[in-house]
């Protein structure tokens, strides 16, 4: 009788086998074929940014277009990135000191619009806060947080920077 047993638990090993690979390969060519069917854009300075339309906490519809004739900072943050959170105190700072310049926090995986306005009241945020997508997010190419960039009056992109951005940076990047 423990032969049989022996036979059958080699057989399902066997097969267990066979499904564990066919799954693993599996997953590495859908990896592959996501990486291929929707590459991250690798934004750098002189290109000009990509248009979006992403709606804040309040209502109201942010474009790009829209904010012609003014400089941009897109600080790309999440509510659960230990890095992000820190920044949001100076940017608040920031914001308030530079009212010439267009602060706008772009949250990335962060919930709908009344948990984003719940966490800018949280941290007292002083500048508008959309809610990102993943159209917005492939186009700026946003892999790591935070990321932040200056973009001119007109367009263009003058900085990005991945990683945290001191508020004396933010300054010396309007001057």
């Amino acid at each position: 009788m423990s032969s049989g047993g022996e036979a059958l638990s080699e057989a399902l090993a066997k097969v267990n086998r066979k499904w564990l690979l066919a799954l693993v390969v599996g997953l590495v060519l859908a990896i592959i074929i996501h990486k291929v069917m929707s590459p991250s854009t690798t934004l750098s300075k002189g290109m000009t940014a990509p248009e979006f339309a992403l709606e804040s906490t309040n209502g109201k519809m942010f474009t790009l277009a829209k904010l012609r004739g003014v400089p941009v900072i897109l600080s790309f943050w999440s509510t659960d990135c230990e890095e992000c959170i820190p920044e949001l105190a100076g940017r608040s700072q920031f914001a308030k000191s530079h009212p010439e310049v267009q602060l706008l926090g772009v949250a990335v995986d962060s919930g709908d619009l009344d948990a984003l306005a719940d966490a800018r009241a949280e941290h007292d945020i002083s500048y508008p806060i959309l809610e990102s997508n993943a159209e917005v997010e492939a186009s700026y190419g946003v892999d790591d947080l935070p990321l932040t960039m200056l973009i001119d009056d007109q367009g263009i992109i003058r900085q990005v920077e991945v990683g945290p951005v001191s508020t004396q940076r933010l300054n010396v990047w309007v001057r």
